[in-house]
Formats: C-alpha cells, sequence, structure tokens
C-alpha cells in the first residue's frame, strides 16, 4: 500500500548503531504499533522539522529510508542511514537523534521487494547504502529457512565502508545458501580480495545464472550500466528489479 494511505506512526528510537565511519542503524520500537506488516525490501518516510537555509526556517522535511530489519523480527523496525554532509535529514539523525527521541513514520512504501516462493535464487547487487534492503530481504529468507540460494555482491569504495559485514561473515559461515562478495572501488592497503567496477567480464564469470531473479540497489549510474551489462550477458527485464538512491 502507498505511504500516503498510512497514518504516522510515532516511534521512540531504542538503539543506534554505527556501521562504518558514515552510516548508522536506528532501530525503531514499534510498542503497541505492531504486529506492523511489510514485505523485505520496502522502505518507510521519516519527517522532521528542521532547519532550511534557502527559507531561513524551520520546515517538515521527509526522505524515504529502506527497512534494514526483517518482518520476523516483530517488536521493532530498523533504518540505515548514510551521513550526506550536503543533506539535512541524515546529518540530523547522525548528529542530533538519540535513543528516546520519538520519529515521526509513514509506510511501508516499495515494489522493490521479495515475495517468498517466486524464485530459489537471487542475485543481490548492492553500491553502498544501497545494501540497506537487502539485509531485510536476507535476513527473512534465512530467519524462515526459505530453499532459496542467495549471491550477494556488495561494492563499497574502501573496505571499512562495508555496513553489516561482520553479520554477513557470520551468516555466510552458518547458511550454505547464502554467498557473499565484497568488492571495492579503490585500492587500499591491506585489503586482498577483489577491487574494480563490475563490468560484463566479472557478472559473466561470477554470476552464470540468467534464470535468477537479479536485483540492483545502489546509485542510478550504476544501476543503468548493471541493467545493460546484466541484458546483455542473457538476462531477460523481467528478471531484474532495480531501486535508485
Amino acid at each position: 500500500m502507498p505511504a500516503k494511505d498510512h497514518k504516522v506512526m510515532q516511534l521512540p528510537v531504542s538503539l543506534i548503531t554505527v556501521e562504518t565511519p558514515d552510516t548508522k542503524t536506528l532501530r525503531l520500537d514499534l510498542g503497541p504499533r505492531k504486529p506492523f506488516s511489510f514485505l523485505p525490501g520496502q522502505f518507510i518516510i521519516i519527517t522532521a522539522e528542521l532547519w532550511n537555509p534557502r527559507k531561513n526556517r524551520m520546515a517538515p522535511v521527509n526522505r524515504a529510508f529502506s527497512i534494514s530489519s526483517s518482518p520476523t523480527e516483530v517488536d521493532y523496525l530498523e533504518i540505515t542511514a548514510k551521513k550526506y554532509q550536503d543533506g539535512r535529514m541524515t546529518p540530523w539523525l547522525h548528529d542530533s537523534v538519540q535513543v528516546g527521541l520519538v520519529l515521526s513514520v509513514k509506510g511501508p512504501d516499495g515494489k522493490f521487494v521479495f515475495h517468498e516462493g517466486e524464485s530459489d535464487e537471487l542475485i543481490l547487487i548492492a553500491g553502498g547504502i544501497g545494501i540497506a534492503p537487502y539485509r531485510s530481504i536476507i535476513r527473512t529468507i534465512l530467519a524462515r529457512g526459505l530453499p532459496v540460494r542467495i549471491r550477494l555482491i556488495y561494492s563499497a569504495r574502501t573496505p571499512v565502508d562495508f555496513a553489516y559485514k561482520a553479520e554477513f561473515d557470520d551468516k555466510t559461515a552458518k547458511h550454505p545458501n547464502f554467498q557473499c562478495l565484497y568488492t571495492v572501488t579503490r585500492e587500499h592497503e591491506g585489503w586482498s580480495g577483489r577491487v574494480g567496477r563490475m563490468d560484463e567480464a566479472f557478472l559473466q564469470d561470477y554470476l552464470g545464472n540468467p534464470n535468477a531473479l537479479y536485483y540492483l540497489c545502489g546509485p542510478d549510474r550504476m544501476i543503468r550500466e548493471l541493467t545493460e551489462t546484466l541484458k546483455k550477458i542473457g538476462v531477460e527485464s523481467s528478471a531484474i528489479r532495480s531501486e535508485r538512491w
């Protein structure tokens, strides 16, 4: 359902977790608002009265954030936000929001979702903070023990920019149907993993199954280029789902 069809919820922040130097996860306690029904991959909208330098006054700001927790976690919602210095909402979330503050939330919304039973293999390709909705999808599949193979390809600028890395590494060790490949776009001392863009040669060598469902989430340019590359190697448009940020 569209977010505009939902009432605004007032949810307190109950936990803040630092994921990377510029990324935090905020847990919002659902309290009497549970059960809160959503599909893995959907987002919520947060509204706040913040200073608008152009108007020289306080004004409402609405921003969408993917839900990074799973529907199986019924007591709370989590969002993961990257701080953008020139933004209005994310600097506030990082620098001013503390545990106990109540946020105005509306949702859920979004069609970038996973439906149980629609595929037995998912290829999840993330760029930067595009990883957030995948955490929800991955947690849902593994928590419910669904017979779905998951391949996550996670690209970031440097190794310190990977959110949830410890969690994904633990899931890789415990779940044979989950595999994660990290790749960075910049050379970094001490990094022994892959470096470089996700080009056609890489996708052909690594993926290999054009019958899987392909999810792309990241910057607009990455989405456009990867969509064309996947089509070039034989993936049907109907098997590609994307969300830009």
